[in-house]
């Protein structure tokens, strides 16, 4: 007889680290827990393949410690040495069927009723390869090629499809169009610690639902692989709580093994379930800003999203700041600040935001166009500040960098317009990714940014004067508009010289934008740090 297939996630290697001394390795889920205290982090083959990992280890972790409940057992898990191996083993043993790749009536986030539909290549798993109409962004291969997937990449990709599938047409049950999956919504924003044990624990909140933390709803929480296996059939609803919301059921997935089950040679990935309800409320691993509206109007907040260019630290005040009782702060940043404030958590820490991000092709057709990981410095310092000047402060910083360079979007235009290069307004809407003046300008600024911002936290942290970093920020944003205007310029007079009088115009008219902002900014400045 015929050993069916099997592949345990709890014990096969799957899971991409790297060491404490830079080593790649590959574990299993229980190796993971066993060692994060050994482990710098996680170090998948792309942004969205790592965050989907985190947040399956989080849910893994709360379900498994059914918490931690209160502060003093955070406090416990994060000044022990390691994980609790012991109670995270057990957990493992007990749902050993439902971490299984192959299993027959339980396999991993998957959906045994669609045993009956017809299998698609195994690249339909994989965002980057080429699948149905999906166009080629970032390789050359064929939806017919044959691919093949190892168990644990399509462990991994399985994970990540549920979190970051891009939608569009899938295998049609009931419907052939899908939504764009969960996490495609916000940027995946991760507190990083000096060892993968530490960033679980900063992203661990405290979990009891019964007293609302972090939320509850009407019904029982779990994480995916412990509800029954979904129906064919897509569905819409709320989430039944954090757990469930981490392993969201995005796509209905069958995978099929070859052979022994060494390969996966195929896959039919099907709508799910759709998300309902307020993400603002529900989601804790996203920063979010207040949308504009009348005064009387309720709050609306919108997820804050990556940029190919205008980075995310652009969102810091929002990312790191608590200005008001209903805030755009990343729940598991305000978790971190109350632990710094029970002094749990050292107020001298400068901790990391890693955050995750994917946009998609603008035509809706379930392209990946590019994958995002950017890094932002949180000292500790400024997640309990109460400092009225410092918010204000930071907003002007981000403003004058927004100002100038939208006046650099002008001298582009300007110069355009003087040799009749503007291109059509169709082109313009799809020419998202943007280039020239903005590419020498946007990259050159988060570095300084952070170091702008990690000055402010020892400001707050030692009472040390605030206002020489903002004047350096001030002076380093001002050198970078006029180096990049100055290339363009220089560049538009070589080749177009029969234009001079209208670029020398437009540089004109950028000068004076530039000093009218640089004013604006220094009478804030006035204002806020005398």
């Amino acid at each position: 007889m015929t050993t069916p297939p099997a592949f345990d996630l709890t014990c096969q290697p799957w899971i991409p680290v790297l060491d404490l001394d830079g080593q790649p390795r590959v574990l299993s889920l229980r190796e993971v827990f066993q060692e994060a205290h050994r482990l710098r982090w996680l170090d998948a083959e792309a942004p969205p393949v790592t965050a989907a990992l985190h947040r399956l280890l989080i849910a893994v972790l709360h379900h498994a410690l059914d918490g931690p409940k209160t502060r003093h057992e955070w406090a416990t898990l994060w000044n022990d040495t390691t994980l609790p191996a012991t109670d995270i083993g057990e957990y493992l043993d007990k749902h050993s069927r439902s971490f299984d790749l192959f299993d027959a009536e339980h396999p991993f986030l998957q959906c045994p009723q669609l045993h009956n539909i017809e299998m698609g290549p195994a690249a339909k798993l994989v965002h980057f390869r080429a699948s149905g109409s999906n166009r080629t962004l970032f390789d050359h291969t064929r939806a017919d090629d044959q691919i093949e997937l190892s168990p644990a990449e399509a462990a991994r990709w399985l994970v990540t499809v549920q979190a970051y599938d891009p939608g569009g047409t899938k295998t049609p049950v009931t419907t052939k169009n899908s939504d764009k999956s969960l996490c495609n919504r916000f940027g995946v924003v991760l507190v990083e610690g000096a060892t993968l044990k530490e960033t679980l624990l900063l992203n661990t909140c405290e979990y009891d639902p019964p007293v609302k933390k972090p939320w509850s709803s009407a019904f029982d929480d779990r994480p995916a692989w412990d509800a029954e296996p979904p129906p064919s059939t897509p569905d819409a609803r709320e989430p039944y709580g954090w757990l469930d919301l981490l392993t969201w059921p995005a796509r209905r997935v069958l995978l099929r093994p070859a052979g022994d089950g060494e390969l996966i040679e195929g896959a039919v990935i099907a709508p799910g379930t759709s998300f309902k309800g307020d993400l603002y409320r529900a989601e804790l691993m996203a920063s979010f800003q207040q949308k504009k509206g009348k005064a009387n109007d309720r709050p609306q907040w919108n997820a804050v999203g990556l940029e190919e260019l205008q980075g995310v630290w652009r969102h810091a005040r929002d990312m790191l700041l608590v200005e008001a009782e209903e805030n755009g702060r990343p729940r598991v940043l305000e978790h971190v600040a109350e632990q710094v404030e029970w002094d749990t958590l050292s107020p001298h820490t400068v901790f990391t935001l890693r955050v995750f991000g994917q946009k998609l092709d603008d035509s809706g057709g379930g392209s990946v166009r590019s994958w995002l990981q950017e890094q932002l410095p949180a000292p500790a310092a400024l997640l309990n500040a109460r400092e009225p000047w410092l918010g204000e402060v930071i907003g002007s910083c981000v403003g004058l960098a927004d100002s100038l360079g939208q006046a650099l979007a002008t001298l582009d235009k300007e110069c355009r317009l003087a040799f009749q290069a503007e291109p059509p307004a169709k082109v313009r809407r799809n020419a998202r990714r943007n280039v020239g003046l903005a590419q020498d300008y946007w990259p050159k600024l988060p570095a300084e940014f952070a170091e702008l911002l990690l000055h402010l936290g020892r400001a707050v942290a030692d009472d040390s004067p605030p206002k020489p970093p903002v004047l350096d920020w001030r002076g380093f944003v001002r050198h970078q508009a006029n180096h990049a205007a100055d290339r363009l310029v220089s560049q538009l007079r070589e080749r177009q010289s029969r234009h001079l009088f209208e670029i020398s115009a437009a540089y004109e008219h950028f000068q004076i934008a530039v000093a009218k902002h640089l004013k604006t900014f220094d009478g804030q400045l006035a204002r806020h740090l005398p």
